[in-house]
């Protein structure tokens, strides 16, 4: 898919082209999405190998993602994924980046256009992305392409002991599964954010507790990540919730967050996209997390 879109930059003329990213070679895509980065919020340059690896994890496709051209150099990038879930056909914006010596000039508009244009041709009925609370620039454009704010998310972190406070009174079994087993749960939360679905945890697992009838009461979705030696050095959760139907919903989440972290005192614990209203948000702040990293979660219906 080609743009041709003429600007005055000073005393010269841009003449922005919007590619596909599979019509793009790699080493433009990293040199855009570096160049577009190196003053964000967080550290996230990318080598090609991290690159790689991110799209494989969290199901980006290239011939879904845009590429922005000002002659020969790029100059910014969207990375785009879809997917199909609870049966509602929906896209994800996995990050959107514009030069520094470009922006201002309605990079990034393209590419959104561009983006929702295909998620049209793709009849897709849900488009999502998140954004850092304070980019209030970018969330201001959003809001212009017809997202809206939906949820407050936060990601809390720790390295001090777990203090689980008060456990559930009654019989509780908890087991380790597959990634995949959480979707298979009538209460699995599948409007969460995009990173925290059970699809983006290739290599992690579901923790599900249990009643003594044996019934799903709750569940963890969970990764541990571990060094070249084999040695287990962080834990980072993703999703916990619980059914409905429990009256505990606390000590529910207090029991499989004490699964998740167990033997994990002195490393290093992250909960990633959690709700800020969510009961297991208020849990882990009781238990000693704090907030790192707060963003926004949009949407826009197609």
């Amino acid at each position: 898919m080609f743009r041709l879109i003429s600007y005055v930059m000073g005393e010269s003329a841009m003449e922005l082209t919007v590619k596909r990213l599979s019509e793009c070679t790699l080493n433009q895509a990293i040199e855009v999405w570096n160049k577009g980065f190196e003053d964000y919020y967080v550290q996230i340059v990318m080598t090609v190998d991290a690159f790689l690896a991110r799209m494989v994890a969290e199901s980006l496709s290239a011939d879904y993602s845009f590429v922005a051209f000002d002659g020969d150099e790029p100059v910014g990038i969207i990375l785009n994924g879809i997917r199909t879930m609870n049966g509602v056909k929906t896209a994800w914006n996995g990050g959107t980046a514009v030069a520094v010596s470009h922006r201002r000039h309605g990079v990034a508009r393209q590419l959104l256009e561009a983006s929702i244009r295909l998620y049209r041709e793709e009849d897709v009925s849900l488009a999502t992305l998140e954004a850092f609370k304070q980019n209030e620039k970018a969330i201001a454009l959003y809001r212009k392409m017809g997202y809206e704010v939906t949820d407050q998310l936060v990601l809390l972190e720790s390295a001090e002991a777990w203090q689980p406070g008060e456990l559930p009174h009654g019989d509780y079994t908890v087991r380790w599964t597959g990634p995949h087993e959480a979707a298979r749960l009538p209460f699995y939360n599948a409007n969460s954010a995009w990173q925290t679905g059970w699809q983006s945890l290739k290599d992690g697992h579901t923790v599900i507790a249990s009643d003594s009838e044996g019934r799903p009461v709750g569940y963890a979705l969970v990764k541990r990540a571990y060094d070249a030696s084999g040695e287990h050095v962080s834990t980072l959760l993703y999703q916990c919730v619980t059914s409905p139907d429990v009256t505990d919903a606390g000590g529910i989440v207090r029991l499989l967050c004490s699964e998740v972290f167990a033997g994990a005192d002195a490393l290093r614990k992250r909960a990633f996209n959690l709700s800020k209203t969510s009961v297991c948000a208020e849990v882990l702040t009781a238990g000693g997390f704090t907030v790192a990293v707060e963003q926004v979660k949009m949407d826009k219906s197609l």
